[in-house]
């Protein structure tokens, strides 16, 4: 860490339903404590954290360290914007208070928000960890992912919760999880079996039956769920799953082996690693990156890794 770091803070008051406005007042007086001087942008609407971490890459950087409190979805904007503008090379600090903190969990960083800073303060130089890096061939888009980009079953729940009227009420009661729940059981009922084409190394994988496909960074996706126990954000790899449409019965016994990380030695479950993949679909399905909706479309979409310096201490 410098002698005297200068943040730049990106703050989502309302990550986490309002858990970044909550955490803070307590950020705010350690660094009043600790004489560190910052500068705060508060993050107002949907793509602003965008906007922000752009426009600070752009015209506002000299040595300042960018620091994002907020969620999964805040720390993927910031990230994306300054690949945009050309700043990889940025360091980023990551403060986590969204509501599932997959990627804090998936890197070692505290829940907690002051033990969180303490590991940032902590730190004498910026440790590299890897991100993911897609490009979809048909729409011509691209983007940087901390977490996954999930095609079918998964996306699915996500776009189903997020339109779900009970959503909002869950999550002020800190019951958000159940409004998952809810989405897993209407989406299982839904969600039809596609296509799948994975070119991972050089072979060709066809799935007639496909019905989860995920690539991921590290471990852990939906606030928790080890989707694959084995990834890591420090071997220049992606990991894919493909999970194949399974009766109901199977099904919930396979999610119940998958809470505890051992689905991966089942016929239906299917893995590949590499640092470039290739996911292709012919039907219209849904998409999501980090918890963020792709909408219903079709895939065809290249997967590589990009490293990121982080201002972390993960002793």
């Amino acid at each position: 860490m410098p002698s005297n770091p200068h943040f730049y803070i990106i703050l989502n008051q309302v990550a986490g339903t309002g858990q970044g406005a909550h955490v803070w007042p307590k950020i705010k007086a350690q660094l009043n404590q600790k004489k560190i001087q910052y500068d705060l942008q508060l993050s107002r609407y949907a793509g602003h954290t965008y906007q922000l971490a752009y426009q600070f890459a752009k015209f506002k950087y000299h040595d300042q360290l960018l620091l994002i409190i907020g969620g999964d979805g805040t720390l993927n904007q910031a990230l994306n914007g300054l690949y945009n503008a050309h700043r990889g090379d940025i360091p980023i600090a990551y403060i986590p208070c969204g509501s599932g903190n997959d990627f804090a969990r998936g890197v070692g960083i505290s829940h907690d928000p002051i033990k969180a800073l303490e590991q940032i303060l902590a730190a004498s130089t910026p440790t590299e960890i890897d991100l993911g890096y897609y490009y979809d061939a048909i729409k011509h888009d691209h983007g940087y992912f901390v977490n996954n980009v999930g095609i079918g079953f998964d996306a699915n729940v996500v776009s189903t919760t997020n339109h779900s009227r009970n959503k909002y009420l869950l999550n002020r009661l800190h019951l958000g999880k159940l409004a998952y729940v809810s989405s897993l059981i209407k989406v299982f009922m839904h969600q039809d079996a596609f296509d799948v084409l994975v070119h991972a190394g050089p072979n060709y994988h066809h799935f007639k039956h496909g019905f989860l496909v995920t690539t991921t960074n590290h471990p852990y996706f939906g606030g928790g769920v080890p989707i694959m126990p084995s990834a890591t954000v420090n071997n220049h790899q992606l990991d894919l799953i493909v999970i194949e449409k399974l009766n109901p019965f199977f099904f919930c016994y396979l999610f119940i082996m998958m809470l505890c990380g051992r689905h991966t030695r089942y016929r239906a479950v299917h893995h590949f690693e590499g640092p470039e993949l290739t996911v292709q679909t012919r039907t219209l399905e849904f998409g999501q990156m980090d918890g963020e909706e792709l909408g219903s479309r079709t895939f065809d979409v290249h997967f590589s890794v990009q490293s990121q310096a982080f201002w972390l201490n993960r002793e």
